[in-house]
């Protein structure tokens, strides 16, 4: 039997009451959900950046104009300088940690970059072939007394990767575990940064190198996993 809103308020006030709710519920969790995808895909990148002679016409010109402090629009479609612009981007980006295996680091764009995302609390490592004992560029050695951790491998060879992980999923799961939080980290998308390239003057500026910039998932697992062995299977300063 069908009853009216007349004959029963009460009943009727609950039931509309009830499926209010129920029907914002659905709405706040789509309206998340949507926003979560936005938000993923806004995250998703995928580069190729190639470094050659094509971009070195205008380096030494944009090093002028920054030792002068002065802003250079530059109208090099192949510019060498917007590479390492957006691998300080990527890295000015980083919520909670910055994983870099690097054969040779002293480029002083990356160097400050480093420091200010150790200044926000990003967790970084660094990996580099020379044992830690011998010096080391004194910008890393500043970056080390901020907090910057540093190992080199034991063994005889050479260390010879050029990557970064930024903000590596198992790497953001044990730095939240270890602020023993009672909820989930909040939501971050790793990136790798892999190439031919050492962060140096030299190789951005004077090589031709290549760069790849990827979200992709698995690849992200594949060289955090990579690092982490390494970083347990090495020697440093920590």
């Amino acid at each position: 039997m069908f009853f009216s809103k007349k004959t029963h308020p009460i009943w009727s006030t609950l039931i509309i009451g009830a499926g209010t709710i129920a029907a914002s519920e659905v709405l706040w969790y789509f309206y998340n959900y949507v926003h979560d995808l936005l938000k993923w895909q806004q995250a998703q990148v995928h580069e190729v950046h190639m470094f050659n002679e094509l971009g070195f016409e205008c380096f030494q010109e944009h090093r002028a104009h920054s030792q002068r402090g002065k802003f250079f629009t530059c109208p090099n479609t192949h510019c060498t300088q917007r590479h390492i612009e957006r691998i300080i981007e990527l890295l000015a980006r980083a919520k909670f940690s910055i994983d870099l295996a690097m054969y040779s680091l002293n480029s002083p764009e990356i160097l400050l970059a480093l420091g200010k995302a150790l200044q926000r609390n990003v967790a970084i490592r660094l990996i580099v072939s020379q044992p830690v004992v011998t010096p080391i560029n004194g910008n890393i050695f500043n970056l080390m007394r901020a907090g910057l951790k540093v190992r080199s491998q034991p063994f005889v060879g050479l260390m010879h990767h050029k990557f970064c992980v930024i903000d590596g999923r198992t790497r953001v799961d044990h730095i939240w575990s270890l602020k023993r939080r009672s909820y989930d980290p909040p939501a971050t998308y790793s990136v790798v940064i892999n190439g031919s390239v050492n962060w140096t003057q030299g190789g951005f500026g004077a090589n031709w190198e290549n760069l790849v910039i990827t979200s992709h998932h698995r690849i992200a697992s594949e060289f955090q996993a990579e690092f982490d062995r390494m970083w347990e299977t090495f020697v440093g300063s920590d």
